[in-house]
């Protein structure tokens, strides 16, 4: 081997693993949550809307092309029509994943499903965030909790804060939506 050859196969050795490393730490990362609470009580059920809710075309979304959420505050940067679901639609639940993006490392847990939107005559792919971490896992173990607003199929919203190491604590809804 000349050393020419040794030279191109160490370069071409190192732009590889330079590649390989941009891969691994700037793409969006998942995990199934199929399995957890309050996750594991919904996956493959045909669930009824307890309110009025809406979905959109949504540039944002993640894993199917439409948004789920019960306000549409939250359909900002979308010029694509906003339908109404009305109380009692069926939502059909396939699975749940957790995305944690490249950049900032943030986690969003996202139910996927499908529902029948009467306009479009047709049933679409939906995602709906659901599922919040207040302390954004930067504390100890024992001081990460998730909290779960009112999803469509929800009368009221989980009252508890599920911290990771088992424990459940009451939430306050009222006093969180005031902050």
């Amino acid at each position: 081997m000349s050393i020419k050859s040794i030279l191109i196969g160490s370069l071409i050795l190192g732009i590889a693993i330079i590649v390989g490393s941009f891969y691994f730490v700037f793409r969006t990362k998942t995990e199934d949550l199929s399995n957890k609470f309050p996750y594991n009580e919904i996956i493959n059920k045909t669930l009824k809307t307890q309110q009025e809710c809406f979905i959109t075309l949504h540039k944002h979304s993640l894993e199917h092309p439409y948004i789920l959420d019960i306000t549409d505050t939250n359909f900002y940067e979308t010029a694509n029509p906003i339908y109404k679901l009305p109380r009692g639609t069926s939502l059909k639940i396939e699975k749940t994943k957790a995305f944690t993006t490249p950049v900032s490392g943030a986690t969003h847990s996202i139910v996927l499903g499908s529902v029948y939107v009467s306009e479009l005559k047709e049933t679409v792919k939906f995602e709906l965030f659901w599922g919040e971490n207040p302390t954004y896992g930067l504390y100890d173990y024992d001081d990460n909790y998730d909290i779960y607003p009112l999803a469509p199929w929800q009368e009221e919203a989980l009252p508890f804060k599920y911290f990771w190491d088992g424990r459940i604590e009451p939430h306050d809804w009222e006093a969180w939506n005031s902050l």
